[in-house]
């Protein structure tokens, strides 16, 4: 998984998002059943993170998930199942068509 996208005003950084969903590419891109310990706790990071930043942050968080979402072949299924198979709740997608404004 290789996306990285930086926005102004934002302290969050694309690759540290990708890198803590890099456990969950078998999962999302591959034929894993079912997502690994190391991806639902990069999951949950990812969730924790957006939950607790401002908006830049979240906007940026979004971005990057959006993009990902159009660059690399994900499971889309398999992405929006990640927080009830990992056990965390959260606003946030990885969906291309996703509104990173609201």
């Amino acid at each position: 998984m290789s996306v990285c996208f930086v926005l102004a005003n934002a302290d969050v950084e694309c690759a540290d998002v990708i890198s803590n969903l890099f456990p969950c590419q078998g999962f999302l891109m591959n034929g894993d059943k079912s997502p690994s310990v190391a991806c639902c706790s990069g999951a949950q990071i990812i969730a924790k993170q957006f939950q607790d930043s401002e908006k830049p942050d979240r906007e940026s968080i979004c971005l990057c998930l959006k993009n990902a979402a159009i660059n690399l072949p994900i499971d889309l299924k398999k992405a929006a199942m990640l927080p009830l198979l990992c056990n965390f709740t959260t606003t946030i997608r990885i969906d291309p068509n996703v509104d990173c404004t609201k």
